[in-house]
């Protein structure tokens, strides 16, 4: 399956390596995060309560949510300046535990994907939406990195958070996304495992690229 996966935590700069990545290969971008975050947002714009699966499950059911570019869509409302706050991040991470909600964007996901010639970036890429894919990494970092480098993407958007308040967040989402019972955040058995705390995103970029290579060189 021609299909990169990049699995990690929140803050281990998937989406800017993800977006790189598929720049340099020609292929289209998958960002299964966003999508957990439109949901996220959804439900909040309607007040529902995540503990009302009913009503969660309609909304999600009936949602529709589409990719313009690096722009998202959920039912006709561009949302990709409102999901990147720390807010939604947290947010996402409930949502994203709940079961209806995960399997209708996997399916989602798993449409996209079939396309092949995808770069899919998210927690659970490589362990259950595409296990079959042909080059599959877990990219992570210390927290306190994840946190410094959360903190100036929110500056650069106009936001002005705490450094502690976003690295006590960035722990708790860590705790959430690794302990749920559904689809876990862990490592594929067989992915490449990469710390990305000592390095650039193109010096990151440039080892993802050789690993592919020498991965088709041998087939």
């Amino acid at each position: 399956m021609d299909i990169v996966t990049i699995d990690g935590p929140a803050g281990a700069g998937k989406s800017t390596i993800s977006r790189m990545v598929a720049r340099r290969l020609g292929y289209h971008r998958l960002d299964t995060g966003a999508m957990y975050r439109a949901v996220a947002w959804l439900l909040k714009e309607e007040g529902t309560s995540l503990s009302d699966t009913d009503e969660v499950a309609r909304i999600c059911r009936e949602c529709h949510i589409r990719f313009d570019g690096e722009r998202i869509f959920i039912n006709q409302s561009d949302v990709t300046n409102l999901i990147r706050s720390p807010e939604m991040d947290m947010l996402a991470s409930k949502v994203s535990g709940i079961p209806v909600v995960r399997e209708r964007l996997a399916g989602m996901q798993k449409e996209i994907g079939m396309k092949g010639r995808c770069v899919a970036e998210g927690r659970d890429m490589g362990t259950v939406v595409f296990p079959d894919a042909d080059y599959k990494f877990f990219l992570t970092a210390t927290a306190e990195e994840r946190a410094r480098r959360r903190k100036k993407q929110l500056e650069i958007a106009g936001e002005i958070v705490l450094y502690e308040i976003i690295l006590k967040q960035i722990i708790e989402r860590d705790r959430a996304d690794s302990s749920r019972s559904m689809s876990p955040l862990k490592p594929a058995e067989d992915a490449v495992l990469l710390d990305s705390t000592s390095f650039s995103p193109a010096e990151v970029v440039e080892f993802i690229l050789a690993e592919i290579k020498k991965k088709r060189d041998l087939s």
